[in-house]
């Protein structure tokens, strides 16, 4: 099994706690901008981004995006 990396959901993270990017920037010592190519794929986090958004949000690392499982092609004998 492949397990891919689907859309970013800090957005919606982030609005469920009416955090705004900007705030949140500050909160992980990033700029704006940072956060806002994150926010819309056009970054992809690195592993230490992900554990310093998931500390500063108590959530799971796996939260922070849509993963997709793709099973590939099924031999059949």
């Amino acid at each position: 099994m492949t397990v891919k990396i689907g859309r970013c959901r800090l957005r919606s993270i982030l609005r469920a706690r009416k955090l705004r990017q900007t705030r949140f920037a500050e909160m992980v010592g990033m700029s704006k901008q940072q956060i806002n190519d994150y926010v819309n794929d056009r970054v992809i986090m690195s592993l230490e981004t992900a554990m310093r958004f998931s500390k500063a949000l108590d959530c799971r690392i796996e939260d922070l995006y849509e993963w997709i499982e793709d099973d590939g092609p099924r031999r059949t004998e």
